[in-house]
Formats: C-alpha cells, sequence, structure tokens
C-alpha cells in the first residue's frame, strides 16, 4: 500500500488541527505522483519520516513482539 504525497499533507493539517494529537501511526510507504518520495507516511494522521527511521522502527517492533 501506498499514500499519496498531498493525502498526507492534508492529513497532517486535520491532525494538527485536532485537539487530541494522540495516533498510533500505521505507516505506508509516501509517492507522488506514482513515484515513491522514499519516505513513509502515516495513513492516519499524515507524519513523515525517512526509509531509516522507519527500518529502525521495525526493527524495535520486532524486537518487542
Amino acid at each position: 500500500m501506498s499514500i499519496e504525497l498531498e493525502r498526507s499533507l492534508e492529513l497532517r493539517k486535520m491532525h494538527l488541527e485536532k485537539e487530541d494529537q494522540e495516533c498510533n501511526h500505521e505507516y505506508e510507504k509516501e509517492v507522488f505522483n506514482d513515484i515513491p518520495t522514499g519516505d513513509y507516511a502515516c495513513k492516519k494522521c499524515g507524519k513523515s519520516i525517512s526509509k531509516s527511521f522507519y527500518i529502525g522502527l521495525m526493527k524495535v517492533k520486532q524486537a518487542l513482539d
């Protein structure tokens, strides 16, 4: 699955306008005009992270499971 850059920006704006800032992030590859940006974005709040940070998160998550 992937998320369009424009959609992640919209989600980020909506999330910042909410009073509740909590999110249990679910990251997907971010694309712009069907071309991967190399980043990952949360499909719930739009937060964008680098590929290397995403890989680190997944390693930590696997270690905790």
